[in-house]
């Protein structure tokens, strides 16, 4: 952990403004920074929920061990009162066992609180160096899209040539989605339909040779 601190220090007291003028790309100089205080601010949001665990839990067992000696107290009492001094010596015993216990367990709360500071520190401290960077960052004129390839292009004037010959031989109407079957068989019913009109007025017409006749 004393390391990481180092290293977040050397992040915090870093001259933005100094970098940039160093860096033969700054703004790729910029970006890199960002990710390293990014990743260093996740990293202590990890440490501070542990931190911050170990502190509620030393606290809770500091205070069960502090009500387990009080407990020792009277059960000390009962002993002495039934005439027991020994059982009453050891029962004060082990109430001061747990009384040193509880005292250590909220040493290690305390700690775990002190560090819970520091860490709280050090991320406001890393927040702000972040806003600085995203402010030079967005001051930068926007990097320049490259050129295109000699390949790229040729390839461009390519789909440029096949789609025009795909709509000069229609192969943009036969690329159309399929009809879908209901409307199939509605074509198809009316394809019969005017078969069956055609038969039947076929049908009805007179004959050459009558006409004739007539």
């Amino acid at each position: 952990m004393l390391g990481q601190f180092k290293r977040l220090g050397e992040l915090v007291s870093s001259n933005v403004e100094a970098l940039i003028d160093k860096a033969t790309d700054p703004r790729k100089m910029l970006l890199l920074l960002r990710t390293e205080i990014e990743d260093s601010i996740l990293k202590l949001t990890e440490a501070r929920a542990k931190a911050s665990s170990r502190a509620k839990k030393a606290l809770r067992l500091s205070e069960a061990k502090a009500a387990a000696a009080d407990e020792w107290t009277a059960k000390a009492k009962v002993a002495m009162d039934k005439g027991r001094e020994d059982l009453g010596r050891s029962a004060l015993l082990a109430r001061e066992g747990d009384r040193a216990a509880a005292r250590e367990l909220a040493a290690e709360a305390e700690s775990a609180k002190a560090e819970l500071a520091e860490i709280d520190a050090a991320i406001a401290e890393l927040e702000a160096k972040r806003a600085e960077t995203l402010e030079q960052l967005e001051a930068m004129p926007a990097p320049a899209k490259p050129a295109p390839s000699a390949a790229s292009m040729a390839a461009d004037r390519q789909r440029s040539r096949i789609d025009g010959m795909e709509k000069r031989v229609g192969f943009v109407a036969d690329k159309e989605a399929p009809l879908d079957p209901a409307q199939v068989d509605d074509e198809l019913a009316g394809l019969a339909r005017d078969s069956a009109i055609e038969a039947e007025l076929a049908a009805m017409r007179p004959a050459k040779g009558k006409r004739a006749k007539k």
